[in-house]
């Protein structure tokens, strides 16, 4: 699985060399260390770059899971899924043994960032993942002791400060030093020299050494000089401790820069700043005006606002490719709804902020199979932390329930479509108990709860469900909710084993949703019924309706139906015989899938293209695609191939016949290689876009003999011990043959071999190409991919 990047740094890293060489340390010792220390001391930066810095010693990946936004510890499982990229549409077992079960063999460094307000639930999942995945490796930050058996804490003191008297040195690492670096970006104007060493020393003490305190101090040189600025939190400080400045605690001194900034704010700023504070993560400039506007702060207001609060280090900018987004740091966020509170607007802002997100999810809805499908996909994802905290404040309260429910169903193309379908029914269950009454709400989310369900593999007890929202659709008069949960009883009914009546209960549901007019019900429920055309051997009908839904669909830019109704077509176009048509529609719907990141999508048709692999010859390349999709079902299907058992015969044909020719070694080293393939090198692989390959005369004599030992099927230890060499010395071998032959995998070092070594000076084919006459890329007198 893909893990995302760690972030990038905004302003450069000043100090810290201890603390860095104490966790790097650690790490190789202990299995859970916590920073620990006050907000604003620096705890995620020195994570991340300590991450960074370690990441060598992960090979399976370094992943960061923020948590200031998270409010449900229910969902901190789900939570790291998705930072693992896990699909959560798996087999009937709790997310946390999902995430247990992926991290069992992985050499991989978890860091859990802000924990404080999560702890119980954090050293709860760590002592889970800790205890079944014994190569795995935590580092979490928190204001306080997770508590966990085994736990190193490392206390993150302030930056060193000056002593007064004492010389003062920008060249160190220490508060002085971050005040320098920050001062030259703020105010380029702005030198420490001789004359203001002192004063710049003594305000470095005065805020303890915190980073983001000085930091937002130093943003005032824009406006004040360094004087009035030491003036200005002398008195502040005063006005704090009564005058005790010898016996100043570190959180008072954070709290008094950041109200010394928020009184250098005016009131439109102060007033955007505390209404800011209801939003969770990031969040775009329309949703800001959406929610902050009104009363003594008028829409067209916000924007200038903004920047300014960006100017003054209150707000961050977050540059993404898709637009800016914003975010306010943990304490600052923290700081403001405090304000908000006070002002007595909390809960009006909190309901403007639900209400936002419930017409953005609506919107979201309309749009679903149209033009804009992917944008609103990946616009939602930037925004699941918004949309978590609208649901938890509107099923928080029995008055605003209702609309919770509401947005729960609202969001289930989202749910199905980013995999997150054990959150789907954890809201939608949610909603439920809350709603007992009959609406048309609790009929779809009914019925679209038993459908995540299946997928899922949590199959008992939800023909009851679909029983009520029958009877409930027929009460009600809800004709469409009706048509729907007969659609969604077919589907349950096949889960069971019952597949008789699949294509009569479809289609008349289909042909009801035409009758009132529900056209993406109709594409939907469309191939829908050509898998169960499969299912009971109408191979020429499956086809038949999946090109009619395909016709009925307006915009190119819709991927999701579209690939859905290409899978099961090229899976009838393929039981017929007409692979070349089945594999023309498995390219162009993968291509489709990538774009939305629908993973349970990408395995269906890698596992198709593992077929036509197969069938020309392509055997190391079809396994590593049979273990990428394996992968990927792994996570996140109840049963691969959906169960059907003309699949699985495929399947078992194709793998038989990789299986002997390549050996079971072999076979099963390009399997799991494919089964540890990030997302987007599996596509590409499926795709024949991986990059070629170089020359076999760049390797040296004993990199030639390493190569064939790693097509053998042997690993780097195996290696290491029949050439009488170290491990490390075999893992650099490997890593110069695949750099030099433009490989990134050594499943295609397999294939290239599989015939014997190259001729000398030859340039050969890489793994995901074809000897000359191959079908799959053409011989002479054929373009690349006729196929």
């Amino acid at each position: 699985m893909t893990l995302r990047e760690l972030p990038a740094e905004s302003t450069s890293f000043i100090g810290r060399t201890s603390e860095l060489a104490t966790v790097s340390r650690l790490l190789s010792q202990a299995r859970l260390i916590t920073l620990t220390g006050p907000g604003g001391v620096g705890k995620t930066r020195i994570a991340v770059r300590a991450a960074g810095q370690s990441e060598v010693r992960f090979p399976d990946g370094v992943c960061l899971v923020p948590l200031s936004s998270l409010r449900d510890p229910a969902l901190l499982p789900n939570t790291i899924a998705g930072a693992l990229d896990l699909p959560e549409q798996g087999a009937a077992t709790a997310t946390i043994d999902v995430v247990a079960g992926y991290l069992r063999d992985k050499r991989l460094l978890l860091v859990l960032d802000t924990c404080e307000h999560l702890v119980n639930a954090c050293a709860e999942v760590a002592d889970v993942l800790l205890r079944n995945a014994p190569d795995l490796r935590v580092l979490a930050t928190s204001r306080q002791p997770l508590d966990v058996l085994g736990e190193h804490a490392v206390q993150v003191a302030p930056l060193p400060v000056p002593e007064p008297g004492e010389r003062v040195r920008t060249d160190q690492d220490g508060a002085l030093a971050l005040f320098a670096d920050r001062a030259a970006a703020v105010a380029p104007r702005f030198r420490i020299t001789p004359d203001n060493a002192e004063l710049a020393g003594a305000l470095c003490r005065r805020l303890d050494g915190i980073p983001l305190a000085i930091e937002l101090a130093v943003v005032r040189l824009r406006a004040l000089p360094l004087e009035e600025i030491m003036a200005r939190l002398d008195r502040r400080f005063g006005l704090l401790t009564g005058g005790s400045r010898s016996a100043l605690p570190r959180h008072q001194t954070l709290e008094a820069t950041i109200g010394w900034s928020h009184e250098l704010c005016d009131e439109t700023e102060r007033l955007l700043w505390a209404r800011l504070s209801v939003f969770a993560g990031e969040f775009g400039l329309e949703s800001a005006e959406a929610v902050c506007a009104g009363g003594a702060l008028a829409e067209d207001e916000i924007l200038r606002t903004l920047i300014s609060l960006v100017d003054q280090s209150i707000v961050v900018h977050v540059d993404h490719g898709s637009g800016a987004r914003y975010r306010l740091l943990d304490t600052i966020r923290e700081y403001g709804a405090a304000k908000l509170t006070a002002s007595g607007e909390a809960r009006q802002i909190q309901a403007r902020h639900r209400e936002h997100y419930l017409q953005m999810a609506k919107s979201f809805d309309r749009a679903w199979t149209g033009p804009d499908q992917v944008p609103w996909i990946r616009r939602l994802r930037t925004e699941q932390a918004n949309l978590r905290v609208a649901l938890e404040s509107f099923l928080d309260r029995q008055s605003t329930a209702a609309a919770g429910l509401d947005l729960a169903r609202t969001l289930w193309g989202y749910w199905v479509c980013t995999g997150l379908l054990g959150e789907g029914c954890y809201w939608l269950r949610r909603g439920l108990e809350l709603n007992q009454s009959a609406t048309s709400d609790r009929v779809h989310a009914l019925s679209l709860l038993v459908w995540y369900l299946d997928l899922r593999g949590e199959r008992a007890d939800t023909l009851p469900l679909l029983a009520e929202a029958k009877r409930m659709a027929v009460q009600i008069g809800d004709e469409e909710g009706l048509a729907w949960a007969t659609s969604y009883e077919t589907h349950t009914r096949y889960f069971r084993g019952d597949t008789s009546d699949g294509p009569a209960g479809m289609t008349a549901a289909r042909n009801r949703l035409e009758e009132l007019g529900d056209i993406r019900g109709v594409i939907i429920t469309g191939f829908q019924l050509g898998f169960f055309h499969i299912v009971n051997g109408d191979l020429p009908a499956a086809v038949a309706v999946c090109d009619d839904s395909l016709a009925r669909i307006d915009d190119p830019a819709e991927c999701w139906s579209r690939s859905w109704a290409l899978w099961v077509k090229s899976i009838a176009l393929w039981a017929q015989g007409g692979h070349e048509g089945a594999v023309a529609c498995m390219r162009d719907g993968i291509r489709m899938k990538r774009e939305l990141r629908d993973l349970m999508g990408i395995a269906h048709f890698l596992e198709g293209l593992g077929w036509h692999a197969c069938e020309h010859d392509q055997f190391a390349r079809a396994a590593s695609l049979f273990g990428a999709a394996d992968g990927i079902w792994r996570m996140s299907v109840a049963e691969a191939r959906f169960g059907i058992a003309m699949l699985h015969d495929f399947h078992n044909k194709a793998q038989e016949t990789a299986q002997g020719a390549l050996g079971v070694q072999r076979f099963t080293a390009a399997f799991e290689e494919g089964a540890a393939m990030g997302l987007d090198e599996a596509v590409a692989l499926a795709l024949d876009e991986l990059p070629r390959g170089g020359s076999w005369d760049q390797l040296s004599p004993r990199e030639k003999q390493v190569a064939t030992l790693v097509a053998e099927g042997l690993t780097n230890r195996e290696i290491a011990d029949r050439l009488v060499i170290a491990k490390r010395t075999a893992d650099t071998h490997v890593e110069h043959i695949l750099a030099k032959l433009g490989f990134t995998s050594r499943g295609q070092i397999t294939e290239l071999l599989s015939a014997g070594p190259p001729g000398r000076g030859e340039r050969h084919p890489s793994w995901t190409t074809s000897v000359p006459g191959d079908p799959l890329q053409g011989g002479p007198g054929q373009g690349p991919g006729a196929s």
